[in-house]
């Protein structure tokens, strides 16, 4: 129907029925009105209302009774162009408001924080986050993750070649032509001297995690743009030393 299809245009189905029964009739009081849309008279009012509030309708007196009159179906293409216009005011005050928005989240991203992660599940929380990232860094220790996540740690070699994650990892000398090194996937590289720190490190985006291999395993994570890049160019200086 005609009606519904002015809801394009803003007006609800009964705004509709009104406008067309307008158009029709021409200047007529409400009681026409009322008879050709089949309205109850308080609703045909009230629509009246709105679509003089709209401009798609006027009235004029005659002998103390209003009368009632349909504005020419092209101001239908004025209402679409009043709409286009407070659409594209929204959309530019929403571009203003996402650019502070923006400003806000990017005042967060670069506050420092840190946090003290235990137990194997802290420490897969971390592997988790990795994983979030496109690529990471990592300085590890002897082998100590297959024995610490046990199944986990073949799972995380996988979901890193799924997700394409590209990775650099520097690994203890010892461990050149090992199974273990063998089934990490990343670009790997050995350090020269054999070195056994308690200590594995972690670069990924802005954050640094350094595991600790205690009897309770714990990871220091730390969230920093200036650590993080310290760090980060301490790893390139080692990789840039080590062996394939």
């Amino acid at each position: 129907m005609i009606e519904t299809s002015l809801t394009e245009f803003g007006l609800t189905p009964i705004e509709g029925r009104i406008y067309v029964a307008l158009l029709k009739l021409g200047s007529t009081t409400t009681g026409p009105v009322v008879k050709k849309t089949e309205l109850h008279r308080a609703t045909v009012y009230d629509g009246l209302k709105r679509l003089m509030e709209k401009g798609l309708a006027t009235y004029i007196i005659k002998q103390k009774t209003k009368h009632f009159q349909a504005a020419r179906p092209e101001c239908l293409l004025e209402t679409l162009e009043a709409k286009k216009r407070e659409l594209e005011e929204k959309q530019k005050n929403a571009a203003g408001l996402i650019r502070q928005l923006k400003a806000f989240e990017q005042s967060a991203l670069h506050k420092e924080s840190s946090r003290i992660v235990q137990g194997v599940r802290g420490i897969k929380s971390v592997f988790e986050e990795i994983l979030q990232h496109h690529q990471y860094c990592a300085l590890a220790s002897r082998g100590s993750f297959g024995e610490l996540l046990g199944p986990y740690f073949l799972y995380f070699q996988k979901q890193k070649k799924s997700k394409n994650i590209q990775a650099r990892i520097l690994l203890d000398s010892s461990l050149k032509g090992s199974k273990y090194a063998h089934s990490i996937h990343g670009r790997k590289r050995f350090l020269k001297q054999s070195i056994t720190p308690p200590v594995a490190t972690f670069l990924y985006g802005e954050t640094v995690a350094s595991i600790v291999f205690a009897e309770t395993p714990h990871a220091f994570v730390i969230e920093s743009k200036a650590v993080a890049a310290s760090y980060q160019e301490y790893f390139d200086m080692l990789w840039r030393t080590g062996v394939s």
